[in-house]
């Protein structure tokens, strides 16, 4: 299922590209071609910028984004990547890991104390 948005009553493409590092813009293509220019280009695209860690975060997060501001009536979304769903566990993971060892730490020193 590709992503896509509804922007004024059409079904729009959804593309999502990173700028730098964790920057990303996620832009409604409308499809239709721009009425003023003599060359056939397309229209401009709505558009938004945001920080995000992966592409699937960027894109949920920004269409979110314009739904709410009332830029767009509504989206699909692919779902989400299995390997960035076991990432981001395994990441959580090693972060609870190191909670409890530094709370041992603590434990053992209060008890030497």
């Amino acid at each position: 299922m590709p992503t896509k948005a509804i922007w004024e009553g059409r079904e729009c493409d959804v593309r999502v590209d990173s700028d730098l590092e964790s920057n990303w813009s996620v832009s409604i293509l409308s499809g239709e071609y721009d009425p003023v220019s003599l060359i056939r280009r397309p229209a401009a695209p709505l558009m938004i910028k945001l920080r995000a860690k992966t592409r699937w975060l960027a894109m949920d997060a920004g269409l979110k984004a314009l739904k709410a501001q009332g830029k767009i009536s509504d989206y699909t979304i692919e779902p989400r990547p299995q390997a960035e769903l076991e990432a981001e566990a395994a990441e959580k993971a090693k972060l609870a890991a190191k909670r409890a060892a530094g709370a041992k730490a603590v434990a053992e020193e209060e008890e030497e104390a």
